[in-house]
C-alpha cells in the first residue's frame, strides 16, 4: 500500500473547547483504555496529545512516544496545557525501548490505518510485548475522507481479522466493533447518522486469563 506522507498530518494547537471535543468523540476508546491502564498508559503515536492528556489525570504514569519530531514539537504546547504530566519520549513504534511488560495498556488513536498487515503486525507484537493489553480505534467504513490520503477505511470484520492473524491467538482475546454512542456523528442529521452509523472502529487484546 501506498505510504503515509506525514507531512500531510498537521498538529495544531488547540483550545479547551478542541480538547473536549476530541476526548468526547473518542469516549468508548478513552473507557476501555482506562479499564485496562493497572496505573500505567503507553500511547503510541502522540497525534494533538489530547487523549493522553487526558489520561494523564486518571493515570499516574502515562508516557506518549512519537518518531516524528515536527509532530512531537508541534504537541508538545497541547500537552503542556492539558497534561502537564504527561511524560514524552521520542521512540519507534517498531522497536519501543522499553522492558516486557512495562506498561498496563498501550493506546493509539488513528495510527494503524495508515499500514498494510504486516506492518500493523510488527506494531502489535511490540506493544503487546511492552504492555498488558493494548486498545486502539481507527477510522471506519463508514468515515467520509480521507485525511492523511492512505487510510484503510474497513468494518470491524477486516479489523478483527487482521488482528487476530498478528498476535498469538494462544495468548489473546480479540475483539473488534464500532464506537457505542459515536459522538462525531451528532454534526450530521438524524437521517444522514442512521444512515453513517459510527465513523470508528474499537479494538481491544487483552491476555488470556
Amino acid at each position: 500500500m501506498q505510504a503515509a506522507d506525514w507531512n500531510n498530518f498537521r498538529v495544531d494547537t488547540i483550545s479547551w473547547p478542541t480538547f473536549l471535543k476530541r476526548n468526547l468523540i473518542h469516549w468508548d476508546l478513552l473507557r476501555e483504555t482506562v479499564r485496562r491502564a493497572n496505573g500505567s498508559v503507553l500511547e503510541v503515536g502522540v497525534g494533538s496529545g489530547a487523549q493522553s492528556a487526558l489520561l494523564s489525570r486518571w493515570v499516574p504514569h502515562t508516557l506518549t512516544v512519537d518518531n516524528d519530531a515536527r509532530i512531537l514539537r508541534a504537541a508538545l504546547p497541547n500537552l503542556r496545557r492539558f497534561g502537564p504530566n504527561t511524560r514524552v519520549m521520542s521512540a519507534d513504534g517498531f522497536r519501543l525501548p522499553f522492558r516486557d511488560q512495562s506498561f498496563g495498556v498501550s493506546i493509539s488513536q488513528g495510527l494503524m490505518e495508515h499500514f498494510g498487515d504486516d506492518q500493523i503486525a510488527a506494531l502489535l507484537r511490540e506493544q503487546t510485548r511492552v504492555c498488558r493489553s493494548v486498545v486502539f480505534s481507527v477510522p471506519s467504513d463508514r468515515y467520509p475522507r480521507q485525511d492523511v490520503g492512505n487510510e484503510r477505511l474497513m468494518p470491524p470484520a477486516e479489523w478483527q481479522r487482521i488482528v487476530q492473524n498478528a498476535v498469538d491467538p494462544a495468548k489473546h482475546v480479540v475483539h473488534a466493533r464500532y464506537y457505542r454512542g459515536d459522538l462525531e456523528s451528532l454534526k450530521y442529521s438524524v437521517l444522514a447518522r442512521k444512515a453513517l452509523g459510527s465513523f470508528s472502529v474499537l479494538v481491544t487484546i487483552d491476555p488470556k486469563s
